[in-house]
This record gives C-alpha cells, structure tokens and sequence, in this order.
C-alpha cells in the first residue's frame, strides 16, 4: 500500500526479526493514521536531505518491540518513529541537517553513529535531540548531538 509518494506501509512493517520469529507487524487499523502521519513527515525529510532515505526501523507492534529491546513507551509501537539510514552522510550529518532545515520532530537521536530515530507527535513536537551512547555496556542518551 503506498502511503505517499515515496513511502509504503511495507517499509513500515518489515523487520527481519520478526520473519524469523513469525510476529504479525501488521499495523493495527487504530494506529493507520499515525503511519501516515509519519509517512507524510518522512516527505519532509526527505525533502531537507534531497537524498532519498531507507527505513530500518518502523512500526513495531509490542511483541516485536519487547524482542528488540524496545522500550514499552516506545513512539515505534504507535506508528509514530522510524529508523532510518541515509546516503546524506553519516547519522549525525542528518541530524544536523534536519535541525538546521527546521524539521519539526518530537524527538530526534543519532543512534550510536549507526542510524538515525526520528518520532512524530500529531499534537505537541518537542524538538528533543539526543545522541545515543553505550557506557559500561548500556545505553544512555546524552543531550544534543555528541
């Protein structure tokens, strides 16, 4: 199902985790307007980077969440983050990209210099950029980009 000019629900769902473990992603018909919410957010970002991205990570439904080691508040497990990776540069190069081309975003973290997160808010983008870091074998989020 093509959800906007370049984005299917498809890349939303797929994860290779939950092939293996045979977890239904499908996304729930309540959460169909926050895919599509992010889908046409995804535009905008696509658009800031002129580059075209590829999503890792979408919807997560929670089965699959608690697998990856998600977080049980995670936006991935209501349709509204992605993880994604991009020719643009490296994680951080996006990061800044976005900021300085005025993308609204809830919440935007460069994934230990490996992908970038991105989550949407249908009502209250708070701007909060993180960089993400293991220390001592766990992951913190520090402040801004590191």
């Amino acid at each position: 199902m093509q959800l906007t000019e370049h984005f299917k629900l498809e890349e939303f769902t797929y994860s290779p985790t939950a092939t293996k473990l045979k977890i239904d992603n499908s996304v729930p018909d309540d959460l169909m307007p926050n895919v599509k919410l992010t889908a046409i957010k995804l535009e905008v970002v696509r658009k800031a980077l002129g580059k075209p991205i590829v999503i890792n990570s979408g919807y997560r439904c929670p089965k699959l969440n608690k697998r990856v080691g998600g977080v049980s508040t995670s936006a991935h497990t209501k349709g509204l983050a992605v993880d994604f990776h991009s020719s643009y540069g490296t994680p951080k190069q996006i990061c800044q990209r976005l900021i300085d081309a005025g993308v609204q975003f809830d919440k935007l973290i460069q994934e230990h210099n490996q992908w970038v997160h991105i989550g949407f808010s249908p009502n209250n983008n708070r701007q909060i950029v993180l960089t993400a870091v293991k220390q001592g074998g766990k992951t913190v989020y520090l402040n801004g980009l590191v």
